[in-house]
């Protein structure tokens, strides 16, 4: 592991890779969209020339190639192998064809990092299931799509956890309800149709989305950064067990409007 070394996959617009930067670390930023990786060429121009930052243009998947991305060019934060998922809140997509890597390729070419942030539309435990258990980084972030995310992070031999809101970057607890009711809301169908889906995505559309928080760090995230990572994230460290409590608690109460979306952050002992 190289301890001042942080992975950027997902890097979009560039904002948490500024961060990292700021705060002294080198980088590999890493992102399929061409045109987000021109625009990081020129803002990190001298980054790059003294050797700071590593930009990487290719996505993240299971064995090195070409595949089809879809690129939403209103919301580039939906970009994705998912066709779906990049033109879930009804704007259009277009494919392009991208080089493809696998983590552990770009492990043995850059270094292990000490913090490995994922965001990447639905694929990031294809990232972190390329995570060798003997040796791995001290700590790890990825945006929650299912339970299994925890679970394959614990696999991974990571020990403590945290369930952060994005968006406003605060630490979910567990609130006033059993472990019944909570994993009962995991297994029970979630109860939608065309037309809630529709109005949805309309609404979402049209609410206006919370202001950029300042947190601890004295650093003001925009709403789709990752926000703060290791020490720095809110609250005590959980049990994968009670971190995955607190989401379960929280996944399914926003229907209508923004979904309130989560990042799980791990680190070891």
């Amino acid at each position: 592991m190289v301890s001042n070394l942080i992975y950027d996959v997902g890097m979009h617009s560039g904002e948490d890779t500024a961060y990292y930067l700021d705060k002294g670390y080198n980088v590999v930023a890493i992102d399929a969209d061409p045109d987000l990786i021109a625009a990081a060429r020129i803002r990190f121009a001298k980054d790059v020339e003294e050797a700071r930052l590593t930009i990487v243009e290719a996505a993240v998947a299971k064995e090195e190639g070409v595949a089809t991305f879809w690129i939403c060019d209103e919301v580039k934060v939906l970009n994705s192998f998912d066709r779906e998922q990049a033109s879930k809140l009804g704007n259009p997509c277009r494919p392009i064809e991208v080089k493809t890597l696998p983590m552990r390729n770009l492990f043995q070419r850059h270094g292990v990092p000490y913090y490995l942030k994922v965001d990447i539309e639905g694929y990031d435990h294809v990232a972190v299931a390329d995570i060798d258990i003997s040796d791995r980084p001290k700590y790890v972030s990825m945006e929650v799509t299912s339970a299994d995310d925890f679970f394959l992070l614990k696999e991974k031999g990571y020990t403590k956890f945290k369930c952060i809101q994005q968006g406003v970057f605060t630490q979910k607890l567990v609130e006033t309800v059993s472990i019944r009711r909570a994993f009962s809301r995991f297994v029970r169908p979630f109860k939608s149709s065309p037309a809630i889906n529709s109005l949805r995505n309309t609404l979402a559309k049209f609410r206006k989305p919370p202001a950029s928080p300042t947190t601890s760090t004295g650093w003001s995230f925009s709403v789709c950064s990752t926000g703060p990572f290791g020490e720095d994230t809110p609250g005590e460290w959980q049990s994968m067990e009670e971190a995955l409590h607190a989401w379960l608690d929280h996944h399914y109460k926003d229907v209508l409007g923004y979904k309130t979306w989560f990042d799980i952050h791990a680190t070891v002992d």
